[in-house]
Protein backbone atom coordinates (compact mmCIF):
# COMPACT_ATOMS: atom_id res chain seq x y z
CA UNK A 1 0.00 0.00 0.00
CA UNK A 2 1.31 3.45 -0.89
CA UNK A 3 1.27 5.94 1.98
CA UNK A 4 2.22 9.54 2.70
CA UNK A 5 2.67 11.87 5.64
CA UNK A 6 3.66 15.44 6.40
CA UNK A 7 6.28 15.65 9.14
CA UNK A 8 7.94 18.56 10.93
CA UNK A 9 11.43 17.61 9.77
CA UNK A 10 10.98 15.96 6.37
CA UNK A 11 7.77 17.62 5.19
CA UNK A 12 5.55 15.63 2.84
CA UNK A 13 7.01 12.27 1.90
CA UNK A 14 5.73 9.11 0.25
CA UNK A 15 6.47 5.49 1.02
CA UNK A 16 5.05 2.01 1.02
CA UNK A 17 3.87 -0.26 3.81
CA UNK A 18 6.44 -3.04 3.62
CA UNK A 19 5.72 -4.97 6.82
CA UNK A 20 2.73 -5.71 9.03
CA UNK A 21 2.71 -7.17 12.54
CA UNK A 22 6.27 -5.98 13.19
CA UNK A 23 7.84 -6.47 16.62
CA UNK A 24 10.33 -3.69 17.33
CA UNK A 25 12.58 -2.71 20.23
CA UNK A 26 12.98 1.06 20.64
CA UNK A 27 15.80 2.41 22.80
CA UNK A 28 14.68 5.57 24.59
CA UNK A 29 18.00 6.15 26.37
CA UNK A 30 16.61 5.23 29.78
CA UNK A 31 15.43 1.81 28.64
CA UNK A 32 14.18 -0.26 25.77
CA UNK A 33 10.48 -0.65 24.98
CA UNK A 34 9.13 -3.53 22.90
CA UNK A 35 6.17 -2.86 20.61
CA UNK A 36 4.14 -5.59 18.91
CA UNK A 37 1.90 -5.61 15.81
CA UNK A 38 3.39 -2.43 14.36
CA UNK A 39 3.64 -1.20 10.75
CA UNK A 40 6.96 -0.93 8.88
CA UNK A 41 7.28 1.63 6.07
CA UNK A 42 10.04 2.08 3.48
CA UNK A 43 12.08 3.82 2.13
CA UNK A 44 14.29 4.95 4.99
CA UNK A 45 13.98 8.61 4.00
CA UNK A 46 10.24 8.51 4.69
CA UNK A 47 10.88 10.06 8.12
CA UNK A 48 13.52 11.57 10.38
CA UNK A 49 13.84 12.74 13.97
CA UNK A 50 11.14 15.28 14.73
CA UNK A 51 8.50 13.60 12.57
CA UNK A 52 7.09 11.54 15.46
CA UNK A 53 3.34 11.95 15.81
CA UNK A 54 2.79 12.45 12.09
CA UNK A 55 -0.40 10.89 10.77
CA UNK A 56 0.32 8.40 7.98
CA UNK A 57 -2.43 8.12 5.36
CA UNK A 58 -3.12 6.08 2.21
CA UNK A 59 -1.88 7.66 -1.02
CA UNK A 60 -4.24 7.16 -3.96
CA UNK A 61 -7.05 4.80 -4.79
CA UNK A 62 -10.45 4.46 -3.15
CA UNK A 63 -8.96 4.90 0.31
CA UNK A 64 -6.93 8.03 -0.53
CA UNK A 65 -6.03 9.97 2.63
CA UNK A 66 -7.53 7.33 4.93
CA UNK A 67 -5.50 7.14 8.17
CA UNK A 68 -3.16 4.15 8.52
CA UNK A 69 -1.04 4.87 11.58
CA UNK A 70 0.92 7.27 13.78
CA UNK A 71 4.66 7.56 13.22
CA UNK A 72 6.79 7.15 16.36
CA UNK A 73 10.17 5.63 15.46
CA UNK A 74 12.51 4.97 12.60
CA UNK A 75 15.99 4.42 11.29
CA UNK A 76 17.88 5.13 8.11
CA UNK A 77 16.13 2.16 6.49
CA UNK A 78 12.65 1.82 8.06
CA UNK A 79 9.90 3.91 9.68
CA UNK A 80 7.69 2.38 12.39
CA UNK A 81 4.07 3.36 13.06
CA UNK A 82 1.33 2.38 15.48
CA UNK A 83 -1.71 1.05 13.58
CA UNK A 84 -4.51 3.63 13.73
CA UNK A 85 -7.44 1.27 14.56
CA UNK A 86 -6.35 0.45 18.15
CA UNK A 87 -5.61 4.14 18.77
CA UNK A 88 -9.09 5.17 17.63
CA UNK A 89 -10.66 2.42 19.73
CA UNK A 90 -8.66 3.35 22.83
CA UNK A 91 -9.87 6.94 22.70
CA UNK A 92 -13.40 6.08 21.54
CA UNK A 93 -13.23 8.17 18.38
CA UNK A 94 -14.11 7.52 14.75
CA UNK A 95 -12.89 8.87 11.43
CA UNK A 96 -15.14 11.56 9.97
CA UNK A 97 -17.65 10.00 7.60
CA UNK A 98 -17.84 6.59 9.30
Amino acid sequence: MKVQKCGRTTGQTEGRVSYLNVTVNVNYGVGVATFYNQIGIRPGGFSAGGDSGSLIVVKGGNNDRRPVGLLYAGSSSLTIANPIIPILARFGVTIDGE
